[in-house]
């Protein structure tokens, strides 16, 4: 819906790959609507024509300025000093799609760069830059609807001992995606704001501090289905720094919140879920040099953790002390011993496995959970290019009523030489890993190598790693994963090939139904300025947790509390590209992408369909451009309930470049 904005609504502006059709006509968000003079009502929720309003501003300053400032490289008065800079358009657009009526008119905008200081650029200095009806198909911006807002950047007092920034972005009706792993994202569209304000203390001799606060929401809709989100969080934090005695000191406190209800579009319900979470932490660090050439550190943190997500919630303290002490006798030599002890192993769970997206079962009311981690690392260099490694660990865990403990003891090897006119480099490490719980030992392998050569005017190179048996958070549990690829390129004269490649499995050892698979192919070949051809080809399956900004992969261990909250997924989704620059002043660009996939909650199975294309050309005469475009996208969830939307637009118009002061 072009342009218009919900009361209290809030939307992220994306700069990734995207797409745009420009107008100040209506657009469908999902669902009914109706006009009504400045607003539109859809399905019961009324946008008010903010795009309207902003556009008549910009213009009315830009026409002003362009008419009334001297011509100018910088405006002056008094202690300001200010420059001005925009593009001015104006063209022919229209939009039109299954789920909305044709829409044709004028179309009006443009964006702007004001920056300057007071003073001088140390003292106060800022960079403003609105845009207005911004869109693919009208300009570089990447928003398949007519994007509109303004970013806002400062600092005061910079190189002084009391340095600040003050930064502001608000966006209407701009792109954002809604990520599934391996593939394609699919599109939303909506608005967002985010403020920061920082601020730091440095004097000699005294204590350094610095303090920042950040805030932000956004709200969104996919298109394809009636389905809203919305997220906010807010967060401030206050670090400290001092050289005492050669003692290194520092400490921090950070406080931070944040709120999201996501839609359940792979579910086929009209309701959201809600996630909320709080963090209040603080701690202190210390470090100090050692002799042999070596140096300790410790620190203190505790974290104060509560949330909820879809119904299940966590509310508890986490303590954590860690210690680390390395030395270096000898160029040669080097060797490190380090512990790690946690007073809520389940809250330490909690932290790695929900920041993407899981959910682990809440301890038993009273049980208490610990973790102790003791490691030794040594290696010694025999050689420039060899390397040998050797390590010991033992670790003791109490989780959910049960004690654990763990023995490991590895070695390994780095290294790397020239070796058939290329650069051969690769790693292996061995483990032996004794669990209390098992009465056999279970070997751990871990190995990387690449090799990288260029001949008769080709570079190449490929790489691969393999993991079995790796040790995770929870000792119990063992990790293993494989990968491997390559990539290559020649170039003849004026002509150039790139082709590569990446294949990637993921699993638990020990738990089935955890395993993700993906594997992505691109080529790319060229001709000087003339043109160049872009193609790529993805593909996974895998299982998730349905977030904010998409399916996430689960992770490890104990990734999902219930069934029903488990995402099957899989699909594979191509795109090409076609961009030329024939002329100096003329470019030419073409896109197509394409994703389909199905997904599968507890026997809700969903087809999700997505298809993209762009073409955009812009021409420069003097100060003038001629720019036209048509951008189309359809996409559907067969679970929403509701019809695939497929929009259309295209433009034509013309653009100016000022340099008003």
């Amino acid at each position: 819906m072009a342009g218009y904005l919900s009361a209290g609504k809030r939307h992220t502006h994306w700069e990734g790959a995207g797409h745009g059709t420009a107008g100040t006509g209506s657009r469908h968000c999902g669902g009914a609507w109706e006009r009504a003079g400045k607003t539109i009502v859809v399905n019961g929720n009324k946008w008010v024509n903010v795009t309207h309003a902003f556009r008549d501003t910009v213009l009315v300053v830009a026409t002003s300025l362009a008419l009334m400032l001297p011509a100018t490289a910088q405006l002056k008065t008094g202690e300001n000093s200010m420059n001005l800079s925009g593009v001015i358009s104006a063209g022919y657009n229209g939009d039109y799609g299954n789920l909305v009526p044709s829409d044709h008119s004028l179309s009006f905008g443009g964006t702007g760069t004001l920056s300057g200081y007071y003073y001088s650029p140390n003292f106060f200095s800022y960079t403003i830059n609105p845009y207005m009806n911004q869109a693919r198909d009208n300009s570089s911006y990447q928003s398949i609807s007519d994007a509109s807002g303004v970013n806002f950047s400062s600092s005061i007092f910079a190189g002084s001992k009391y340095p600040g920034t003050i930064t502001f972005a608000k966006a209407y009706n701009s792109e954002g995606n809604f990520a599934v792993p391996g593939l394609a994202n699919y599109t939303t569209h909506g608005n967002s704001d985010t403020f920061g304000i920082s601020w730091s203390e440095v004097l000699p001799g005294l204590p350094s501090l610095s303090a920042n606060f950040q805030t932000g929401s956004n709200q969104y809709s996919i298109y394809g289905s009636n389905d809203n989100g919305n997220t906010s969080s807010k967060s401030f934090s206050l670090r400290s720094g001092y050289m005492l005695a050669g003692f290194n000191l520092n400490a921090y406190f950070s406080d931070g919140d944040s709120h999201a209800n996501i839609p359940l579009i792979l579910e086929g319900s009209s309701q959201t879920e809600l996630s909320t979470s709080s963090n209040l932490g603080y701690g202190f660090a210390v470090g100090h040099q050692l002799p042999l050439h070596g140096g300790f550190s410790a620190n203190i943190n505790r974290s104060q953790v509560d949330s909820n997500f879809d119904g299940y919630s966590y509310n508890g303290t986490i303590d954590t002390y860690t210690g680390t002490a390395s030395f270096q006798p000898t160029q040669k030599f080097h060797f490190s011993v380090s512990t790690d002890y946690s007073d809520n192993l389940t809250g330490t769970l909690y932290q790695a496995i929900t920041g993407a997206g899981g959910v682990i079962p809440p301890p038993t009311e009273g049980q208490s959970s610990n973790s102790l981690d003791l490691q030794s690392l040594a290696s010694y260099a025999v050689m420039t290019n060899l390397q040998f490694l050797a390590s010991a660990d033992h670790r003791e865990q109490s989780f959910l009523g049960k004690n654990y403990s763990a023995d490991a003891y590895g070695g390994g090897i780095t290294y790397g030489r020239t070796l058939f006119g290329g650069n051969f480099n690769t790693a292996l490490s061995i483990t032996d890993n004794m669990v209390s719980t098992s009465s056999a030992n279970e070997l751990g392998l871990n190995g990387t190598v690449n090799y990288n050569k260029r001949f008769a005017g080709w570079t190449a190179g490929v790489f691969a790693n393999y993991a079995q048996n790796v040790q995770t958070l929870l000792i119990t549990y063992m990790a293993s994963f494989y990968g491997y690829g390559g990539n290559i390129r020649r170039r003849w004269g004026k002509f150039s090939w790139t082709a590569g490649a990446s294949i990637n499995q993921t699993g638990l050892t020990e738990q089935a139904g955890t395993t993700s698979k993906s594997q992505s192919y691109n080529t790319s070949t060229g001709y000087s300025n003339w043109f160049t051809l872009v193609g790529t080809y993805s593909k996974s399956n895998g299982n998730g947790i349905e977030t904010a900004a998409g399916i996430t992969s689960t992770t490890t261990p104990i990734p999902v509390l219930t069934p029903s909250d488990l995402i099957l997924y899989g699909g594979e989704s191509y795109s090409f590209g076609l961009s030329s620059n024939p002329m100096r002043k003329l470019i030419i660009a073409a896109t197509f992408a394409k994703a389909t996939g199905n997904s599968n909650v507890v026997g809700i199975i969903s087809s999700n369909n997505m298809e993209q294309i762009n073409t955009l050309f812009q021409y420069q005469f003097r100060k003038m451009y001629l720019t036209g475009g048509y951008s189309r996208l359809q996409q559907g969830f067969s679970a929403s309930g509701t019809p695939p939307e497929n929009i259309s637009a295209f433009y034509i118009g013309v653009s100016r470049w000022f340099n008003f002061f």
